[in-house]
């Protein structure tokens, strides 16, 4: 057929017709199917793109009636739009609405149908004006409708997915939002049932917990599966999904049920996380015999989803256990505690009036053996041989120091004992208080001021400050004159929580004592006093101990003391709320510090 008949063109190498170039892309290399037909609806000419989509070619066409050939073109209502194409009017056909002109198989993979998806333009042919039959374009949209369709399918997934997150994020019973949710599912997913069921692993049972779209009798037989029988049993077992295809044809006992309601398609999905099972979800359509790729990987992603929030539930039931089992131990351990402490504190006190008992008591022997020995020594010393004498001298000089030693552990007992009440202390006048006590402290005390006011209590802070300066006087360097001085510092907070050698045996987290209400606040001001001297100085295995009672730092073994007057300092410092330390390097002096916070 010739229906644009023109002159040929002149063209370098000889004729060229386009008109026959035209004839020829249509026939041979369009991308597209072309057939026309005469006036009276018979084929005129049908290309290679049908030949090779629909198996039939041209000579098998050509001539023939069309809509005898086709007959459902007549039966589909669409002879009409060749009837209008003859009368000057153009159609369009979409797949969308129709699906195709002519049923051509399609190899497009996931395809909606066994039918290739056309888009197909229906026009008048016109020649010289004329209109002479129709023309007809088939372009094959079956790849871009299905691609259209997966999308569509994915994005209204994952809204629902989206949508039963939101739902099971919040939730404190999923199984019974999951059931409320599923209607709305149901329709986009092809199924027509649902159910669910919860692991009992107490009694490896699975009990149903929610259900739609399933008989009565049905939802008996499903409601309590023993572990590995039943419908859902090989998922419960295997932790694995389930799915069943024409379900009419499988004569396995134990889909009898779900065969007996009419179900032609079954699926268990494991709502699991890890090992441990929380149930399962199955699905069932009685109209459909297989499940698509897609719509099995949504039911098996809802299932990972309906599993975690299970899983948050049991976590956190645990978790208000734990704190219960917890808040339960640690309640018990405060009243352990408080009388465990209530009983030390006992013990200490009993301690303490016992040493206090003891010292008081051993006052009365020791002067006796002091008095007798100075009887002896005036009155019968000419008499005694010269190791009498010496025997006698060297009791009275152990009575002395036993006497000194009762007499400091009367004054470390009633540190202990006072009653603390502090109040603005000038440090000032606790140092020149003290200065008439001692010659050295006249001639080698100095005094840096200001000194300061802090919260004390005014025996105990002299007490310290007159023991640290006896020490310094007593282990003075003898190959230099004595130097003592006395500074004090402003302090952001106390360092007592940091500082190395805050006295170890008595540590007020082991025995407590009254502190001042602002010592734990930050912005309280503390004062650290230091009395500094240049004496032989203590080794440093020493300092970490000389606080506690009865010690001495090596080196010390001629300087008299009883080694309990670093004690009575720690003692005190604890007894205010106050802290003390020190610093020494051997044979550069000592610098001891102490303290207490601003008045």
């Amino acid at each position: 057929m010739n229906p644009h008949p023109s002159a040929p063109e002149t063209v370098s190498g000889g004729a060229f017709s386009a008109h026959d170039a035209v004839l020829g892309w249509v026939e041979d290399i369009a991308p597209y199917g072309i057939f026309t037909t005469d006036d009276t609806f018979h084929v005129q000419s049908w290309n290679q793109w049908l030949t090779a989509r629909s198996g039939l070619s041209a000579p098998d066409l050509v001539g023939q009636f069309l809509f005898a050939k086709f007959p459902e073109l007549r039966t589909r209502g669409i002879e009409r739009r060749y009837q209008n194409a003859l009368k000057g009017e153009i159609s369009v056909l979409s797949a969308a609405l129709h699906k195709y002109l002519l049923p051509f198989p399609t190899s497009v993979h996931n395809a909606p149908g066994p039918h290739m998806l056309q888009t197909v333009r229906i026009a008048p042919l016109v020649v010289r004006g004329k209109i002479v039959g129709t023309i007809t374009i088939i372009e094959d949209v079956t790849e871009r409708e299905t691609q259209a369709a997966i999308l569509q399918r994915q994005q209204q997934h994952d809204h629902m997915l989206s949508r039963a997150l939101s739902v099971l994020l919040r939730t404190t019973d999923p199984m019974r939002d999951i059931e409320e949710l599923f209607p709305s599912f149901t329709p986009a997913l092809g199924v027509d049932a649902f159910f669910t069921h919860l692991s009992d692993p107490e009694d490896n049972i699975l009990r149903l917990s929610a259900s739609g779209g399933i008989p009565a009798r049905l939802k008996e037989e499903l409601a309590a599966l023993p572990a590995g029988t039943g419908p859902c049993g090989s998922c419960g077992l295997t932790h694995a999904p389930t799915m069943v295809r024409g379900l009419r044809d499988n004569a396995d006992p134990a889909y009898s049920e779900l065969r007996a309601s009419g179900m032609r398609l079954f699926a268990s999905f494991p709502v699991a996380v890890g090992e441990h099972l929380h149930g399962v979800l199955s699905v069932g359509s009685y109209h459909h015999d297989a499940l698509p790729a897609d719509e099995t990987k949504f039911l098996s992603t809802l299932a990972q989803y309906l599993g975690i929030a299970m899983e948050r539930l049991r976590r956190e039931a645990q978790l208000i256990t734990a704190r219960k089992t917890l808040q339960e131990h640690a309640e018990g351990l405060e009243t352990k505690v408080q009388e465990r402490t209530a009983l030390l504190h006992e013990m200490i006190a009993q301690l303490e009036s016992f040493s206090y008992t003891v010292a008081h008591d051993l006052r009365a022997p020791i002067r006796a053996l002091q008095g007798y020995s100075e009887i002896l020594s005036e009155d019968f010393g000419h008499l005694l041989p010269d190791e009498g004498k010496f025997t006698v001298s060297r009791l009275a000089k152990a009575s002395k120091r036993l006497d000194a030693l009762t007499r400091d552990l009367l004054r470390f007992s009633k540190v202990a004992r006072v009653d603390v009440e502090l109040e603005p202390v000038n440090i000032a006048e606790i140092v020149e208080e003290l200065r008439p006590y001692s010659p050295e402290f006249q001639t080698a005390l100095s005094v840096d001021l200001p000194l300061g006011t802090v919260l004390a209590q005014r025996t105990l802070l002299q007490q310290c400050i007159a023991n640290l300066l006896e020490n310094a006087v007593k282990f003075a360097n003898p190959r230099e004159h004595l130097r003592i001085q006395v500074r004090s510092e402003p302090m952001a907070r106390p360092t007592a929580a940091a500082a190395p050698l805050t006295p170890h045996a008595f540590n007020p987290a082991t025995f407590g004592g009254p502190r001042p209400a602002s010592a734990d606040a930050p912005e309280q001001p503390w004062f650290r006093i230091w009395i500094e001297d240049n004496g032989i100085g203590i080794p440093e295995r020493a300092r970490a101990k000389i606080f506690g009672i009865f010690e001495r730092s090596a080196g010390s073994e001629h300087v008299e003391g009883t080694g309990i007057g670093l004690a009575i300092v720690a003692r005190a410092m604890q007894q205010m709320g106050g802290f003390c330390g020190v610093e020494s390097q051997v044979g550069q002096g000592s610098r001891f510090w102490l303290e207490l916070p601003a008045a």
